[in-house]
């Protein structure tokens, strides 16, 4: 029994520090995509470090998805982790897809074969992360406001995929800014903290 829970232990402090990942790489998307790529398509290094970072984010995401199913998802767990691990796994590829394309010299099509106007990296992360919160705050298995600040992040990401598929440069630096910068980084920054201690 002591091994298990050490192994639990063990896996919910990794969670926690892709959790912190998945935050940091979130911030430096966003310096690169907003302060270099989205200025000069034809600026490779930019874009394929954008790209690279959104695959790096999502690696880290499938590890620290399960760690926050696990913890706040309650009985739903079982259908939230494996959801959580599927859009990261999808939204990786094509951070990876697109970075190679990228770093050859090849323009980056707005329609991703891997990812359809980001349907896995801003739709489905969305719904997980809408799907947590609600759990977290039906059962109050996290804090009130984590769990509110996952609503309202799920909430943006949908938000953000329905901008890029309506194409409204507006409303898709204003999702994709909260997003990037504020509502996901402080969700993974909060549960990076629960996940470790």
């Amino acid at each position: 029994m002591r091994a298990r829970v050490a192994a639990i232990d063990a896996f919910a402090r990794r969670a926690g520090l892709c959790a912190y990942l998945v935050a940091a790489f979130s911030i430096a998307y966003a310096v690169v995509y907003l302060g270099f790529a989205s200025r000069n398509v034809d600026d490779r290094s930019s874009n394929a470090l954008a790209y690279a970072l959104i695959a790096a984010g999502a690696l880290a995401a499938s590890v620290a998805t399960v760690g926050m199913s696990e913890l706040a998802g309650g009985p739903h767990a079982r259908w939230l982790a494996p959801f959580g691990v599927g859009y990261a796994l999808l939204s990786a590829a094509h951070g990876v897809y697109a970075a190679i394309l990228a770093g050859q010299g090849h323009l980056s099509s707005d329609l991703s074969a891997t990812d359809p106007r980001g349907f896995a990296t801003f739709g489905l992360a969305g719904l997980w992360m809408l799907a947590l919160g609600v759990t977290a705050r039906g059962l109050s298995t996290l804090p009130r406001t984590l769990a509110l600040l996952a609503i309202a992040g799920g909430v943006d990401l949908v938000a953000l995929f329905f901008a890029t598929v309506a194409g409204s440069t507006p409303l898709i630096l204003v999702t994709g800014g909260l997003a990037s910068v504020v509502l996901g980084p402080a969700f993974w920054i909060w549960s990076g903290w629960l996940l470790s201690r």
